[in-house]
């Protein structure tokens, strides 16, 4: 088990939770995932998305096709890429 190696209490696990902390007044967010993440982690992508969204943030959803955890964030080298504008428009 993960949490053998990890030693996180219920606590520390909820502190660091983004889908538990509230957004700051005014934030846009934007939850960008790879269509190749396994799927709980896309889950906890629109998870987040949605409670903030609740929480009066503006939020938006990217899932970017044949991307992954490791290659999603290749779209920064190029600033036409959405990505790029998406972080330099926020």
């Amino acid at each position: 088990e993960m949490n053998a190696t990890l030693a996180i209490d219920e606590d520390e696990a909820l502190a660091e939770s983004p889908a538990l902390l509230r957004p700051r007044d005014g934030a846009r967010i934007t939850c960008w995932a790879g269509g190749g993440e396994r799927a709980e982690f896309l889950r906890q992508n629109a998870l987040l998305a949605n409670i903030w969204t609740g929480l009066g943030a503006a939020t938006s959803t990217v899932v970017e096709p044949d991307r992954h955890h490791f290659s999603i964030v290749d779209g920064l080298a190029d600033p036409a890429h959405p990505l790029s504008r998406a972080l330099i428009s926020g």
